[in-house]
């Protein structure tokens, strides 16, 4: 039982992996009606599952991760924006 215990703390304080990670970071956003390529649908659901289990780190990460892909790709934007525009 103890282990039991232990494990289920270990997944609740382990860090999203790199995959995960990278997921959340270029995909922050929905695309649009391309339900087909819907990685938002991922996102969400992986967020539930987060707050559903208590993975308190792998949710604020996950949140964190989808606010620096929305400043990347504003940033991205602004940057295309200037060199056309010169």
């Amino acid at each position: 039982m103890n282990l039991e215990k232990e494990n289920a703390e270990k997944r609740k304080t382990a860090p999203l992996t790199n995959s995960e990670a990278l997921t959340f970071f270029l995909l922050p956003f929905k695309f649009g009606s391309l339900r087909r390529y819907d990685q938002n649908e991922f996102n969400a659901s992986e967020m539930d599952r987060f707050r559903q289990h208590g993975f308190d780190l792998k949710l604020k990460q996950a949140r964190e991760l989808r606010m620096y892909g929305f400043i990347f790709y504003a940033a991205l934007g602004v940057i295309i924006a200037y060199l056309f525009m010169r």
